[in-house]
């Protein structure tokens, strides 16, 4: 299954055996397909105009360091963008003009629930990919209104994820996907320039009640002076790459084997340094969390020729996905 979203982050991960194939009906997952397609389409503006989007959201998890936080991005079209997050004690200020970013931040990393945030705003949205098995399309009642579930079943290797994705039956939106452990919920969904977005996003665990609690809005922008797109004054100017080469692994080792037959995957942000060292490492996501303290003391062992911007050793986040076998 893969994101219909572009994500900036790097992904680096060890090599997996390749996926079986597994039998399906060709009818079954043609109309799947033109299932999600429609909800990609009813989705994606085909011309967005000068905007301003604001998103407020509350975490639930107890672990988590802050409860509320927000997001703004204001756009003038073909001038620049500027965004702004905070989220406890983060704070990130960016501003994109021509070849430039201004930028200031509190921290090198951005907490796992902003990203978090970033990834299921304004809509997470996926298509089937090659791993995705499709079982049935039922037609079930979501929030009372009738919808097309999708059922599918993603196998990577000897990983077997039970799916669901559900489309609203009159306007084609997504709005419940089952993911895993995962669940998405969009609610009231109201147009901007051509596209349907959701005002309300919920991210829940079957087992844990809700996580993530996201309210969003969009409007047209008025005013598109120069200090719409004005930047703190002490932020950094950093210029686009002429050139650009990502990391480039050294050494990256996995954990241990272990003697069950389980397979865990934990994912760990981090900055690429230009010393070729991970640093500032933290768990964007895990399914044992009693692993996580080995899976950043792995990363840290990680090696990279860093990331080169014209030439010269730069800086780059990154992510990382450990592999633990019969844990």
């Amino acid at each position: 299954m893969k994101p219909a979203l572009l994500l900036i982050l790097l992904l680096i991960s060890a090599a997996v055996a390749p996926t079986p194939a597994y039998t399906q009906e060709p009818d079954l997952r043609t109309q799947a397909v033109l299932l999600l397609e429609k909800a990609n389409s009813v989705s994606m503006a085909p011309d967005l105009p000068n905007l301003e989007r604001t998103d407020t959201f509350h975490v639930s998890n107890p672990d988590s360091r802050a409860r509320d936080g927000s997001f703004s991005r204001v756009v003038i079209q073909g001038v620049g963008r500027r965004e702004e997050t905070t989220f406890g004690d983060y704070h990130l200020v960016s501003v994109w003009q021509g070849n430039t970013l201004k930028t200031t931040r509190s921290t090198e990393i951005a907490p796992a629930e902003v990203v978090t945030v970033m990834r299921l705003t304004p809509i997470y949205l996926v298509r089937l990919d090659q791993a995705d098995v499709v079982k049935a399309i039922l037609d079930k009642q979501i929030d009372d209104l009738p919808a097309h579930c999708i059922e599918f079943e993603t196998i990577v290797g000897q990983s077997h994820q039970q799916n669901e994705i559900c489309v609203d039956a009159s306007n084609g939106t997504i709005v419940m996907e089952k993911l895993g452990n995962r669940v998405i919920e969009n609610r009231g969904f109201f147009s901007f320039a051509g596209a349907l977005v959701p005002s309300s996003i919920t991210l829940s665990s079957l087992d844990g009640g809700p996580q993530l609690e996201i309210s969003q809005t969009m409007a047209v922008l008025d005013n598109t002076s120069a200090n719409v797109l004005a930047a703190p004054p002490d932020a950094t100017t950093l210029r686009r790459c002429t050139t650009y080469r990502r990391a480039i692994g050294q050494s990256m080792p996995q954990p241990l084997r272990g003697n069950g037959e389980t397979e865990v995957d934990i994912v760990v942000r981090g900055v690429i340094g230009t010393d070729g060292k991970v640093h500032d490492a933290l768990v964007q996501s895990s399914e044992r969390t009693d692993l996580n303290p080995e899976a950043l003391s792995v990363v840290s062992q990680w090696v990279f020729s860093p990331p080169m911007c014209d030439g010269k050793p730069n800086s780059a986040e990154a992510s990382f996905v450990l592999h633990f076998y019969g844990r």
